[in-house]
């Protein structure tokens, strides 16, 4: 294609004026996920960006000669290692595993072509381009590749509606299957097992209590989580608002009234995009999280009518339970033209590499769900959230 021209947005004002075009690349058929939309992005410029004191907005526009848009890049950069070095990231920094670019013809492989061509040679000499979570589905991503550009990063699971199926537990293999009607009966037991969905104006209250089951599950296993400070906000930010256009919804199990696990999911283009996840690690016995993520599969293919349901990269043991599908996520890692960007892209992409979660060998992992410990059970008045 030619007679195509780069345009830069380095300020929010600028990018603000984009937006009416962003918007219309988003209702096409074919368009980026919600993890591409506009109010994604803005929100993560408002909440993250600005605490990230060495980074600005570098958003690319692709336009032809009659300066119709054909592409958005939606790109921040920041120093690497000083002023001397830069990398370049997508906006919504490791809070999306969907990232792309958004294309005016959706389908157009030469357009993507010529996009991919148009950016690496935009790098500067001491620039690294570093794209991550890109989806084998993407016609950048399969651009990439076929330049030599794009590496695996880490599988990618889902699972595809089949209206065979019309029990989720049949997903499992028999013996997991087994192990977890077990732990659903012991829970009922026990407790009256209630699930709940939230979204429009009720999604602010069921967001913090799934990060409090996030926070408490992750203290339990001695990490450390990254849903703190900017990262939270963003995170809070735009499910509340996303959520109040149906897009975005938290699932809850509960046990006698008691959130014990949260799912927090996304809606969007037929799709169920599982995001973020918590619960309460008193209540590991009865594998919690897999009782609700077999709702959640539920839900997407019956209630909602969705052809997807999307696990994200596949780093959990438990995520393998219901069979998946397993596709590939990967990443660009370049420097710009010359060594010292070609040896920085290859000493970041080494780095990189050496901070990826294992991804879980699934033959070793035990029928018990989720490997869980097995702990003496509290009085429900003790694990209130």
């Amino acid at each position: 294609m030619s007679s195509l021209r780069i345009q830069r947005i380095g300020t929010l004002s600028e990018l603000d004026g984009l937006k009416e075009r962003w918007l219309a690349l988003e209702r096409l058929d074919g368009g980026p996920s919600i993890f591409q939309s506009w109010l994604w992005h803005r929100i993560w410029c408002d909440e993250v960006l600005p605490h990230r004191p060495h980074g600005r907005l570098d958003v690319r526009i692709i336009e032809d000669g009659a300066g119709r848009t054909l592409a958005i890049l939606p790109l921040f950069t920041e120093w690497l290692a000083g002023p001397a070095a830069w990398v370049t990231q997508f906006l919504g920094h490791r809070m999306s595993f969907h990232n792309d670019m958004l294309l005016a013809e959706p389908t157009n492989a030469e357009l993507a072509r010529s996009v991919v061509q148009m950016l690496l040679s935009d790098l500067g000499p001491a620039t690294v381009l570093h794209l991550r979570d890109l989806s084998a589905e993407s016609l950048i991503t399969q651009s990439l590749l076929t330049r030599g550009d794009a590496e695996p990063q880490a599988p990618r699971l889902y699972l595809e509606a089949d209206p065979a199926i019309t029990d989720q537990h049949l997903r499992f293999g028999p013996s997991r299957r087994k192990a977890i009607r077990k732990a659903e009966r012991r829970l009922q037991a026990r407790w009256t097992m209630e699930f709940r969905v939230y979204t429009g104006t009720n999604i602010d209250k069921a967001f913090d209590e799934l990060i409090n089951l996030h926070v408490k599950r992750f203290v339990s296993e001695r990490r450390a989580t990254s849903l703190t400070g900017p990262n939270l906000a963003f995170l809070r930010s735009a499910s509340v608002t996303l959520g109040r256009a149906g897009k975005i919804e938290v699932l809850q199990l509960l046990a006698d009234g008691v959130t014990i696990a949260a799912l927090l999911m996304a809606v969007d283009h037929g799709r169920y995009f599982a995001i973020q996840s918590g619960f309460d690690p008193e209540f590991a016995y009865f594998s919690p999280l897999v009782i609700l993520y077999t709702e959640a599969i539920r839900r997407g293919f019956e209630d909602l009518d969705c052809t997807d349901f999307d696990f994200g990269p596949g780093y959990g043991a438990y995520k393998y339970f219901w069979s998946p599908a397993v596709g590939t996520n990967y990443m660009c890692c370049r420097g710009g033209a010359g060594p010292y960007a070609k040896s920085l892209a290859a000493l970041y992409r080494r780095a990189f590499r050496s901070r990826l979660p294992p991804v879980p060998n699934i033959r070793d992992e035990k029928v018990v769900p989720g490997g869980e410990e097995r702990r003496k059970l509290p009085p429900i008045s003790s694990v209130a959230t």
